[in-house]
């Protein structure tokens, strides 16, 4: 019987470690910042606030995430995503506005995966130029750039929404301190209906893009003239 017992746990192990799973770190970036609850894709994972929680085991690429924190009125909502094999570290950061953002922070192999210590000098990982930040792109210019794979992922998920804004709302959460290719934005800028949501969406992107010298490619994206020569404007003032 014992022997038995052994072998069951031995396959439960072994079909968990046979899929392609990921795991996923949220934590505060500051001390300061309040402890929180999270639940992910509505159902909650914590009962006790706290500052760092773990979602190991994740079969998915993208989650709904929302965040209460303790003593503040209405959840954070946000769109994260998981990769197999791979520990994403986020960070939950406040700006000088007091406006919160779940920032990628960090992105390693299962198993090597090492958390920064969160101290309210840290500075915040939305800075690129921070040289401790693991996404700074003098440190490897090719580490935060969206895969293939992450890419049809987020485009998935946004055309899963019906609302306009819903869907620029999670582009730029999927973006934000991402790199992308130009074709990326121009393959995503056609999931919008809207002429002004495609424009504005497009000056986002331009400064996370890589490729910068292909951006010509988004003009395809616009309708009207008016709006390709706007972009155009905007990207000379915006080298």
């Amino acid at each position: 019987m014992k022997t038995l017992f052994l072998l069951c746990i031995l396959g439960i192990v072994t079909s968990v470690n046979a899929q392609d799973v990921g795991k996923i770190v949220i934590h505060n970036a500051n001390n300061n910042n309040p402890k929180f609850i999270v639940s992910l894709n509505g159902i909650r994972q914590n009962n006790i606030y706290t500052s760092e929680i773990n979602f190991d085991f994740l079969d998915e690429y993208n989650y709904r995430v929302k965040i209460l924190q303790m003593g503040v009125n209405g959840a954070l909502a946000f769109n994260i995503a998981s990769s197999p094999n791979y520990v994403s570290v986020y960070a939950l950061n406040k700006d000088v506005y007091g406006n919160y953002s779940l920032i990628l922070e960090s992105k390693s192999l299962l198993g090597i995966q090492t958390l920064p210590p969160i101290t309210p000098t840290t500075l915040p990982p939305m800075y690129p130029n921070n040289p401790n930040n693991p996404n700074n792109p003098n440190n490897n210019p090719n580490q935060n750039r969206i895969t293939s794979q992450e890419f049809a992922g987020m485009c998935d998920a946004i055309k899963k929404e019906s609302f306009e804004s819903t869907k620029t709302e999670m582009a730029k959460t999927f973006f934000d301190n991402r790199e992308v290719s130009s074709e990326q934005v121009f393959e995503l800028t056609k999931l919008f209906t809207m002429e002004s949501t495609k424009l504005d969406f497009s000056k986002y992107a331009y400064s996370r893009t890589y490729d910068k010298k292909n951006y010509y490619k988004v003009y395809d994206t616009f309708s009207f003239s008016s709006s390709k020569k706007e972009l155009a404007n905007y990207m000379k003032a915006n080298p």
